[in-house]
């Protein structure tokens, strides 16, 4: 199954090297700070900050292919549609994947939440913005 993933991904370029080093960066920056904080605070609010940044990293993963549909082009219409778009796709799915979470996580910590989505988007616009396009 995932040999056929990787087939998939390196035929149809859906996520590129550099993200694909971002996310791994990210979920493990998530998953230490949500032992942390589970350290100072408890179970459920390190299980918090991990849903809280969960969610900005599965509207990543949803977003990057249609980021990446116009790679080819140089017109910047094209190019500016699709970013726009992978970006309100992105949050659409953060909103909903928030809602779901305040929605069925019985013993949710809101703050730890709030603070799991921050870490995560801090962390992946640091992670786009210090490419290193050559891996």
């Amino acid at each position: 199954m995932i040999d056929k993933l990787q087939k998939v991904n390196t035929k149809k370029e859906l996520f590129p090297p550099y993200l694909k080093n971002m996310l791994i960066k990210l979920s493990s920056i998530s998953v230490i700070s949500a032992l942390i904080v589970s350290g100072f605070f408890g179970l459920h609010a390190g299980i918090s900050v991990l849903f809280g940044s969960l969610t900005v990293v599965i509207g990543l993963i949803a977003s990057t292919p249609i980021a990446n549909r116009s790679k080819r082009t140089k017109k910047a219409s094209t190019i500016l549609m699709d970013a726009l778009k992978a970006e309100g796709v992105k949050i659409v799915i953060i909103i909903l994947s928030l809602w779901a979470v305040f929605n069925f996580y019985e013993n949710k910590v809101p703050l730890a939440i709030v603070f799991g989505l921050a870490i995560a988007a801090i962390f992946s616009g640091i992670g786009l913005t210090k490419l290193d396009t050559k891996n």
